[in-house]
């Protein structure tokens, strides 16, 4: 196969940049993006985690923009890759009062992803930073401290405290308590694939303005050992070079929900990446492409980078013939531009990627960054596959919470991402 070189593709394509740039290069606005995003993030959806089978209504959605925007799938009538993997949920009631006082679960308090069921009142013990770091108190302590009892710990108080021991006993419960309370100005709850042997619950900071004496914790978790999920994966044949592939990707799975009553949306994370993805898929088959353009949305990211771990070890193409991949994850702002993981290993393409930005004045600034394990391009790069994983910049704070909702999310500079990542897209399939 006859292709040009990155070298040559920039150089022939630089050509027709101030074209581009005068003529308002690739007309679009955010009306569809606004609308994916709404639909991903909407309460049905269960915040496209485990409970409810929220990942897999996802999925089904996803699948029919594929068919609706005109993707082939590479088996007949499928667009699905499915795996499984093991997964702490919490379907059932997580519940929590201090002297009375009842808890709003993701506003007042959360759980550790990989809480166990607990059940009952429990007393506190309040453990300061003095009693860490002082030899004499510590052993004080561990010599008088209560059996069954949950320990308090203030993190703002503890992060700089000498004795780490002291407190990575604490941590990993070597004091035998029945469970650990963080005291903490701000959550950010996650995904995990094991169930610990203790419970962990963060409870925000003007809960304990007062004195407290008791909790009384209801949380009832489910582990499932083999939880079903999907990739969705489509792409539209190239005319000229159909066996290599440029992909697209972008996560579809959030947290889900921490109980019936708290709810996680993920509008930044990550519905905004599939609505660019959906977004370029719209307009990769109204055009003519030299090269195959793959799409896919993986599951399981938020659990580790299963998905994409899973489907670059069952590629529905050899890996070899991906020419570039580019993963979007976190596309809601912009206002501080993008930064681009991978950028120092393939720094042709970065300085190609600076260009068109500057020519066309898009971002206010494309950022290098080299590797991490950050997101979904991460397997696809340790497998030799040239890939950048792009995320814009703002001040947008909501990050695994409750807060990150579609009517939040700002956009602001989601059209001119949009742009660099097409007209990228334009300098790669040439």
């Amino acid at each position: 196969m006859n292709l040009l070189s990155v070298n040559n593709r920039i150089k022939i394509y630089s050509v027709f940049l101030l074209f581009l740039a005068t003529n308002n290069t690739i007309a679009q606005d955010s009306t569809y993006a606004r609308q994916v995003i709404k639909t991903l993030t909407a309460p049905n959806f269960e915040g496209r985690g485990y409970v409810n089978e929220g990942d897999s209504k996802a999925a089904k959605y996803i699948a029919y923009e594929f068919k609706r925007i005109g993707l082939q799938s590479f088996e007949e009538n499928n667009y699905f890759q499915p795996f499984s993997f093991p997964v702490n949920k919490f379907p059932y009631d997580v519940k929590a009062d201090i002297d009375g006082l009842e808890l709003i679960p993701g506003k007042d308090f959360i759980v550790s992803p990989d809480c166990p069921p607990v059940l009952g009142e429990y007393d506190f013990i309040r453990l300061d930073s003095q009693t860490l770091d002082n030899s004499a108190l510590w052993k004080k302590f561990l010599k008088h401290r209560k059996r069954n009892c949950f320990i308090i710990i203030d993190k703002h108080t503890v992060a700089n405290i000498i004795q780490k021991e002291n407190y990575n006993m604490i941590v990993h419960n070597e004091v035998k308590a029945r469970g650990i309370i963080y005291i903490e100005d701000k959550f950010t709850w996650s995904v995990s694939t094991k169930q610990a042997k203790f419970p962990v619950i963060s409870v925000k900071r003007e809960i304990f303005k007062s004195f407290r004496y008791h909790i009384n914790l209801n949380i009832q978790p489910q582990f499932t050992a083999g939880h079903e999920t999907q990739n969705v994966v489509g792409y539209i044949k190239g005319t000229k070079y159909p066996d290599s592939f440029l992909v697209f990707t972008a996560h579809y799975d959030h947290l889900g929900r921490m109980g019936p009553d708290a709810y996680f949306s993920g509008a930044n994370d990550n519905a905004s990446g599939v609505a660019m993805l959906l977004d370029l898929a719209k307009q990769v088959s109204k055009q003519k492409n030299n090269c195959s353009v793959a799409f896919i949305c993986f599951a399981g990211e938020e659990a580790g980078l299963i998905g994409s771990l899973y489907y670059t070890s069952y590629p529905f193409f050899p890996l070899p013939q991906i020419r570039f991949l580019f993963n979007m994850d976190l596309m809601g702002t912009g206002e501080n531009g993008a930064t681009i993981v991978n950028g120092t290993e393939y720094r042709k393409q970065f300085d190609t990627l600076v260009y068109l930005n500057n020519t066309l004045s898009l971002l206010p600034a494309v950022n290098i960054r080299g590797k991490a394990s950050n997101s979904d391009h991460y397997f696809f790069s340790e497998k030799g596959v040239p890939s950048f994983f792009i995320y814009l910049m703002g001040n947008y704070t909501n990050y695994h919470d409750i807060y990150d909702t579609n009517e939040a999310l700002p956009l602001n500079r989601y059209n001119q991402a949009y742009q660099l990542i097409s007209n990228f897209l334009k300098v790669m399939d040439y």
